[in-house]
């Protein structure tokens, strides 16, 4: 039986009472789904072991490193590589989607540098709204970050999407705008933005969309397209 699950990103986040607080909400394949509230500034430090990205779903934040940094509003996303050191803050309390690799989300942050060297490059800003809005082909996701072995994509259309079935990896999918319906065999979820939802690995699984409807979908790197 494949139930689906949803979870709603704000309700998540308000459950959160403490700066820094962080409540996991999803897993996709190797990759840890995490919601935590910015507000304040939290420590220097590094990861060894993982790419972290940083999308912030309400506020806004100030995120440091090496690479320099980028000021992130809502629907904006970064991603810091593994090694590179960073810090986040905020003057408010901001709501932050964290995806970082499960294996080693609990392991201490390291304080060598292995893999980045200061000023080798620049965090990326990236905008999946405005990425959205320059595709001219509905049903089709085009990648926009990659964190560890997975890929972050967006997409568009109203109808039902072409999707691989059964599902080669665990497919995320959350709704930006618009909205959304996920079937499986013995389930379904409807998705409102802000809403997510993942499809396991394996499932039959159909997505159809309404009118005006954009997507984010995060999957494994080998099940991208």
């Amino acid at each position: 039986m494949t139930q689906l699950k949803t979870v709603n990103i704000s309700k998540a986040a308000a459950g959160l009472k403490s700066p820094f607080s962080m409540a996991h909400v999803a897993t996709v394949g190797d990759l840890v789904v995490s919601i935590y509230i910015c507000q304040g500034t939290l420590e220097w430090h590094r990861h060894l072991d993982t790419d972290e990205l940083f999308w912030v779903h309400q506020g806004a934040i100030l995120l440091e490193s090496e690479w320099g940094e980028v000021r992130l509003r809502p629907g904006e996303l970064t991603v810091v590589p593994k090694g590179v050191g960073h810090r986040s803050s905020s003057d408010v309390r901001s709501s932050v989607l964290l995806m970082r690799g499960g294996p080693f989300s609990e392991r201490k942050n390291g304080r060598r540098r292995i893999y980045a060297v200061t000023g080798e490059a620049k965090l990326k800003h990236v905008s999946p709204a405005g990425i959205v809005r320059t595709l001219t082909m509905p049903f089709q996701f085009r990648t926009v970050a990659r964190v560890d072995n997975s890929c972050v994509q967006v997409g568009w259309g109203d109808g039902i999407w072409s999707v691989d079935a059964p599902a080669a990896h665990d497919v995320l999918l959350l709704v930006e705008s618009g909205t959304a319906t996920v079937r499986t065999d013995q389930s379904m979820a409807h998705l409102h933005p802000g809403d997510l939802t993942v499809v396991p690995e394996g499932a039959l699984y159909q997505l159809s969309t309404t009118r005006g409807t954009s997507l984010v979908r995060v999957v494994s790197e080998r099940g991208a397209g």
